[in-house]
């Protein structure tokens, strides 16, 4: 029985799962249901911390890698996660729902087939599930779960789908680049310069959004890549302070093409923003930062006038590293550090192929008299 304090109301101290609470109220009544409602708040905190949801424990492993990995990267494994996690398991319960205990091989499983049928390629539930066990793996390493039921998922096999790299992300033949450029310079095309700096210099389309006028070295003829268009969590795009990666700060030699597409650029952007206009040389119509998705739309527009096979922004770097290994193959450790990766074996794995016909090439013009 609780005891009345100073006659106004009754308190109740009582003890449970170890520890001391305190309840109060009018009526030992109204002081006994205070007593179940606490135990209950009690016994669902105690299950959210020691059997979460799948959502409420990624919210966790979110926030302990939030100092670790980049926003960037943040949001894109969260948008992968979100697919997995909206999965209607059963009529009632989303996968994301399902309390971290109680997840099965063969709920992941199901998930996994419920993906493909809704047009997912084997290739992208191969990326998104080892996110999801490397969340599982998070999970076993701070015990909240014993083991991992996704370590066990064996790889989906990849269909019949062309590697992006061989379809949107592709080198383009001759013939494509000068149909795809002809129309762009026929309709005006309000991106033309900036294909003609990713094409020529083989940057990324974040880089090249990325370019300050103070980043181009007239005096001693280079472009400074110091930077790329990043998105937080939030999906919100803005300039960051490096680059992709560390070997992706680098100095591009300024040719006098790319000097005078530079220059026809800045003409451009003093006609529609004002001769102090400052700010990026590459940007958007209204002047704010180029969105990849709004450059592409533009890119999807002119390959259909042109009759061109739709590409990416990213095919244009593919374009002008094979161009570069076709016609200088010996000097492919400059091509490493022009496109700023990291080693050069990385260079010679993305075009084995150049690289392999370029052998049958100086092979067949060996002549050996015998």
């Amino acid at each position: 029985m609780g005891k009345k304090y100073k006659g106004k109301y009754i308190r109740k101290v009582f003890t449970y799962k170890g520890k001391k609470y305190e309840v109060t109220g009018h009526t030992e009544l109204e002081v006994s249901e205070k007593v179940i409602s606490k135990k209950l708040e009690i016994e669902k905190g105690l299950l959210e911390i020691s059997n979460p949801t799948l959502d409420e424990y990624y919210e966790h492993f979110t926030e302990i890698r939030r100092n670790e990995v980049k926003e960037s990267t943040l949001r894109s494994q969260k948008s992968q996660f979100k697919m997995i996690s909206g999965i209607q398991i059963t009529k009632d319960v989303k996968f994301g729902e399902m309390r971290i205990k109680d997840i099965s091989r063969r709920n992941i499983e199901e998930a996994r087939q419920k993906l493909l049928k809704d047009g997912k390629t084997p290739q992208y539930l191969n990326i998104i599930f080892a996110h999801l066990n490397h969340v599982l793996n998070g999970a076993v390493l701070d015990e909240t779960i014993t083991r991992n039921p996704c370590k066990a998922l064996k790889q989906l096999k990849r269909n019949d789908t062309p590697p992006i790299t061989e379809d949107r992300h592709r080198a383009l033949s001759e013939d494509e680049t000068v149909r795809f450029f002809e129309k762009a310079r026929e309709i005006d095309s309000y991106y033309y310069n900036l294909f003609l700096m990713m094409i020529r210099t083989g940057m990324r389309i974040g880089e090249a959004c990325a370019l300050y006028p103070t980043d181009i070295d007239r005096h001693k003829g280079f472009v400074h890549v110091r930077r790329t268009i990043r998105r937080n969590e939030a999906g919100q795009y803005y300039v960051g302070d490096d680059a992709k990666t560390s070997s992706g700060q680098r100095d591009i030699p300024l040719t006098d093409d790319i000097l005078q597409l530079i220059r026809d650029q800045e003409n451009r952007n003093r006609v529609l923003f004002g001769r102090d206009n400052g700010g990026l040389i590459f940007k958007s119509v209204e002047g704010n930062i180029l969105r990849d998705y709004t450059v592409e739309r533009e890119i999807k527009r002119i390959c259909k006038a042109a009759g061109v096979e739709y590409f990416t922004c990213h095919a244009f770097r593919n374009t002008y590293a094979t161009r570069f290994m076709e016609q200088r193959p010996e000097d492919f450790k400059i091509l490493s550090e022009i496109l700023g990766h990291k080693d050069v074996s990385i260079t010679l794995n993305l075009y084995t192929h150049v690289m392999t016909e370029n052998k049958v090439k100086a092979m067949n013009n060996v002549v050996i008299k015998v």
